[in-house]
């Protein structure tokens, strides 16, 4: 599962929302709104007694409803104009079970709809109606733990806003909601800088242990922190905006999350949509949590994808084995590689285990934009591993030194409370007699066993699983799965639809983990779903999945790790190597630009060129070539980034190297202009503009020409 209205006034930086200022009104006035009141009438409720029953008691009770509108925590880090993102913070117990709780205030973000007449035209090719809606969405998260901003980006540009306003709540123990472990995996790190693999998963452990016994300390109550709170804290939300019914969107732990509120706040539900499904029951089956045994699904579908297109079959078969060879090269034998980040590594030195060479290919399965590059990504890092390549992993050291964008402490209770670790362990064992290589890669089924005593230890014991039981409900939903999703496939998402009365399956083919964010045409499909829940839902969207078509070969360079690892060991770095490009390409770029136009000039002022035998067509080549080749290279490098950024790590699209060509004969080219030039100037003496112009020519696209090859991105 690991995995936002607002006009600004210049004068008080205020931030008033439409519907917030109404929702919350004046808390004097509101008759549930003092929390005085609230605290003592849930005194007076008492503890649960066999006379009064989960379901009689108010929940509810203590909640204020209070929102405040506040200034957008990531201002300075995320563009936006005003009126297009806003921000409030909503007061809630910290524990609706204790009436002598804490109050604490979540995070939420509301993202405008885009909606106006000059986009109306879109509506009749999308075959929407116009105009924006009054029934808006709110968007769970995943995870579980993932912080709003990480979302924001993404949702922005969904087409859903076309429509729709968004809000998007940041989950209790997440961000701005009262993240309790802000330093989770990153304290002590002393201790996290072990030898082997079974030191490394117990110091995972321990940032565990730590994290609740410092929360706890500061008067964090832990048990608070789960889904079923996680649930009542959404419909608190939409109580206090206002709002009598809303659609909801949720996305992998966002889906657990999801049922969970279905069973909470029906009456406030129009509609929803469910994607990448965590069964709300996912405790009672261990299948649904055999991660091992997706990972290697997902391989397999790509090797008979594969195996239709005849450069990938030849060049990348077996993908799964491929796997397996390079994590036994590393099993009770880590990668060590010496850094200069002593803060995050004390020692001087990061080590690599098992757990990371067999699981990093696993994360590039969730977007299928990763697809095309994936055989071959997977080929080039298992020889990279095989070979302990010092540049890749150097720069891995020094992306994992940083901090993740993640509430782990939130994630930490939410799998002990849901229970989710209990799930695990069963996984676990199913996974370890079937697939033993890569289930030892992921840890011990005494590593699993362990993180079940810590949840008990710690005082966060599973809660009761009739909580969890499956959702029956007769509200209009689409269940929806990418059929390649490696963390949450489809099986799970099918065993939910029985208790769905008016639910509707959606799998789209060769799509990974949440298609309804990814998937270009799937906000206009939400947006028709919402708009009729009760008809039969318009899934052409899905019809225009297609298969990957794999870049075969891929064009494996090390540029992308040693300019990375550079950049974040010292960004000084690459002040040298970016004059050297620099200056190179400008001289080529301006040689190309002027021996262009320069024989129209001549041809108006009636002037002849000085004869220079072959020296002017070689200098004039070489520029051609070498800007062709810098926008070759660019091209490929942002097409690949475009797909995931990671996928620098390890090549470039195969049409990169056409790049490369072109850069060779770039350099040829200009030596060969400089040689001509010289012998040009020695036969008969050249103008001094000619003769400089060629020169620098020769020796600028040489220069840019060895510049490449340097770093990677050459032919051979």
């Amino acid at each position: 599962m690991n995995q936002i209205i607002c006009t600004v006034t210049l004068a008080g930086l205020m931030i008033p929302f439409e519907v917030l200022s109404q929702a919350a009104g004046s808390l004097e006035d509101s008759p549930d709104a003092g929390q005085e009141e609230h605290i003592a009438s849930s005194a007076d409720a008492g503890p649960e007694t066999p006379e009064t029953t989960a379901e009689t008691i108010d929940y509810f009770a203590r909640d204020t409803l209070r929102i405040n509108a506040v200034v957008c925590p990531f201002k300075s880090k995320i563009d936006y104009k005003p009126g297009e993102l806003a921000c409030g913070l909503l007061q809630v117990p910290e524990n609706r079970e204790d009436p002598n709780s804490r109050f604490t205030e979540l995070h939420f973000v509301k993202i405008s709809s885009t909606w106006d007449e000059e986009t109306a035209a879109d509506d009749d090719k999308s075959g929407l109606a116009p105009g924006k809606r009054k029934d808006p969405v709110v968007y769970l998260t995943g995870g579980p733990g993932v912080k709003v901003a990480y979302y924001l980006k993404r949702l922005k540009k969904h087409k859903i806003l076309k429509h729709r306003d968004l809000y998007v709540l940041e989950q209790r123990g997440v961000g701005f909601s009262g993240d309790f472990c802000p330093f989770f995996s990153t304290r002590k790190p002393e201790a996290a800088d072990v030898k082997t693999f079974e030191a490394h998963l117990k110091a995972g452990l321990q940032d565990g242990i730590d994290c609740t016994a410092n929360a706890k300390a500061a008067g964090v109550d832990l048990t608070g922190y789960n889904s079923i709170e996680n649930a009542r804290d959404v419909k608190a939300l939409r109580r206090a905006l206002g709002i009598e019914k809303w659609n909801v969107w949720g996305i992998s732990y966002g889906s657990f999350l999801g049922q969970a509120y279905l069973k909470q706040d029906p009456e406030g539900i129009r509609a929803a949509v469910l994607d990448a499904i965590v069964p709300l029951n996912v405790r009672d089956d261990p299948a649904m949590w055999r991660t091992v045994k997706w990972y290697i699904r997902d391989l397999e579908k790509l090797d008979e994808i594969c195996r239709t297109q005849p450069a990938c079959a030849d060049r990348y078969p077996n993908l799964a084995d491929r796997i397996r060879r390079a994590v036994k090269s590393v099993s009770g034998n880590p990668i060590v590689v010496e850094v200069e980040d002593k803060e995050a590594y004390p020692s001087g030195k990061a080590r690599f285990f098992t757990d990371l060479t067999a699981f990093l290919p696993f994360y590039f399965l969730y977007e299928q934009s990763a697809y095309p590059w994936l055989p071959g990504a997977i080929y080039t890092f298992a020889e990279a591993v095989e070979n302990r390549d010092e540049t890749l992993f150097k720069a891995l050291a020094l992306v994992g030194g940083q901090v993740m964008d993640m509430s782990d402490g939130m994630a930490m209770a939410i799998y002990c409370l849901d229970g989710d670790s209990l799930a695990q362990v069963a996984a676990a064992e199913l996974d370890f007699k079937e697939y033993p290589i890569l289930s030892a890669a992921a840890g011990t089924l005494e590593s699993y066993e362990r993180r079940v005593q810590r949840c008990i230890e710690m005082g966060m014991a599973p809660r009761n699983a009739e909580e969890y039981a499956p959702v029956e409900t007769d509200i209009p939903t689409l269940i929806v799965e990418g059929e390649m999703d490696p963390i949450t496939p489809p099986p799970p998402a099918k065993a939910i639809v029985p208790g769905f009365k008016n639910g509707t399956y959606v799998e789209f083919p060769y799509a990974g983990h949440g298609p309804t964010r990814s998937v270009e045409c799937a906000g206009d499909m939400l947006n028709k779903f919402f708009d009729k829940p009760t008809d039969k839902p318009d899934l052409s969207c899905v019809e225009e999945m297609e298969p990957p078509q794999f870049y075969a070969p891929l064009f494996t360079t090390s540029v992308g790790p040693r300019l990375m690892g550079m950049a974040l060991e010292d960004k000084k770095l690459l002040v040298g190597p970016g004059l050297w490009a620099g200056l190179s390409f400008l001289v080529s770029l301006l040689a190309f630009f002027v021996l262009t136009i320069a024989p129209v000039g001549r041809r108006i002022d009636k002037r002849e060129a000085p004869a220079t035998s072959w020296a002017r067509p070689a200098v004039w080549l070489a520029a051609v070539f070498a800007v062709l080749s810098v926008g070759i290279l660019a091209g490929a490098m942002a097409v690949t980034y475009e797909a995931s950024p990671g996928l620098l790590l390890f090549g470039l699209v195969s049409w990169a190297r056409l790049g490369a060509i072109a850069s060779l004969l770039s350099g040829l080219l200009g030596i060969a202009g400089v040689v001509l030039t010289v012998r040009a100037q020695i036969r008969q003496k050249l103008p001094v503009g000619t003769l400089l112009g060629f020169l620098l020519t020769g020796l600028g696209t040489a220069s840019l020409s060895a510049f490449l090859v340097t770093f990677d991105l050459g032919v051979f």
